[in-house]
């Protein structure tokens, strides 16, 4: 039993130490056998990459998905049987990837601190778990069995932010989904999880400025444009001291206040020049498009206020309601004062940008006309200071 195992890796023989996959040798030695025996539960057979459509139309999900959709989708998925009794994930192992059942049913479990093992949840197909994968990436908080032989289709974090960077309106979706079904289940309400709620919320803002950074590499002129946007707005949120769970809506809500331009044309976003009236009408709808694209979400539907009303003016004369005053959210005019003062010094097609001196006197200009008087001096405050650049 001693020595080097050259049957088995002449054989093709082989562990994948990550309980990945388990390959015997031609003869099948003895110590293969063992190991096979021992480690069945981790049995994967043969993978799958690139399913074909008719595999993804089959779950609800994916149904009504286009089919160019579809095949960027298929790209990034792999596909794997499981037999049954085997674990498809090991609570505290490496959360990287998140599943989605293509046919069969599993349980997800929990052990208890008595050594107890929790049912938390029976799946079955058309069913996603492991979603936590991409919002959070601490070690997994609870096990996932085959009760049968099951089919499952795995899409691993890196090749979801493969998806992000190539189609980020339709990455967006498939997390609006998982987050949706996150919610459906009340994994949040589970008193291991409930303690890590602010992390999660971090993990949502993350993965957010991941779909930002990958809308804003299409357009040169505007790369880094809406963390630009948000600094400025923390930065006054601070000044006007706001509070911490105040300041992380207003961080959420100034990463998603110009989410809904994603479903409006690019050349009429990027457009170098004025807007014809009709070109302009058809950009004031991405406030309401960017609060569909954001209802449903856990965490996400506090910014929905904020979103919708960032370009509502102080004198009452802006869009989509015409609120006045302080009928509009506090953080909708923060993003405002602070979405104008980075236009103003930032390049454009058409123009150059302004100086600092010169922005800020175009935005006292404003106040109490377009903007809140008390953001102005705020922002204003925090130039003199050197603290907005």
């Amino acid at each position: 039993m001693g020595g080097t195992h050259g049957m088995c890796e002449v054989a093709g023989g082989g562990l994948d130490v990550r309980g990945a996959r388990l390959r015997a040798g031609r003869a099948g030695c003895a110590r293969c056998i063992l190991v096979s025996r021992a480690l069945s539960a981790y049995t994967i057979w043969p993978v799958t990459k690139n399913p074909p459509l008719q595999k993804l139309t089959e779950i609800s999900f994916f149904a009504e998905i286009p089919d160019a959709d579809l095949r960027q989708i298929a790209e990034i998925v792999e596909v794997k049987n499981y037999r049954k009794g085997s674990f498809i994930i090991k609570e505290l192992s490496e959360a990287d990837r998140f599943f989605i059942i293509s046919q069969g049913k599993i349980e997800i479990t929990k052990k208890l601190e008595q050594g107890e093992e929790l049912i938390l949840a029976v799946q079955s197909d058309g069913d996603f778990f492991g979603e936590m994968a991409l919002l959070d990436e601490r070690p997994r908080s609870a096990s996932a069995r085959a009760l049968e032989s099951t089919t499952v289709l795995e899409i691993s974090r890196p090749n979801f932010e493969t998806l992000l960077h190539k189609a980020p309106l339709l990455a967006f979706r498939v997390m609006k989904e998982l987050s949706a079904r996150l919610r459906d289940t009340d994994a949040l309400l589970i008193s291991h999880l409930q303690q890590r709620n602010r992390l999660l919320y971090r993990a949502h803002l993350d993965t957010i400025t991941m779909v930002v950074q990958a809308i804003e590499r299409r357009d040169a002129q505007t790369s880094g444009r809406t963390r630009r946007v948000t600094d400025i707005a923390k930065a006054i949120g601070k000044e006007l001291g706001l509070a911490e769970e105040e300041l992380l809506i207003l961080e959420l809500s100034t990463l998603l206040h110009d989410l809904g331009m994603l479903a409006l044309p690019e050349g009429l976003v990027e457009k170098p020049g004025p807007l014809a009236p009709s070109e302009y009408r058809r950009v004031k709808t991405h406030t309401e498009r960017g609060k569909k694209m954001i209802e449903g979400i856990p965490f996400l539907e506090r910014a929905i206020p904020q979103v919708v009303h960032h370009h509502e003016k102080f004198d009452g004369t802006g869009y989509p309601e015409g609120l006045s005053g302080t009928g509009i959210p506090r953080s909708s005019r923060i993003i405002a004062v602070a979405d104008a003062f980075e236009a103003m010094t930032r390049d454009k097609p058409y123009r150059e940008r302004l100086g600092q001196e010169a922005a800020i006197q175009e935005i006292r200009k404003g106040s109490g006309v377009q903007f809140d008087p008390d953001v102005v001096k705020a922002l204003i405050k925090l130039c003199r200071s050197g603290a907005v650049p």
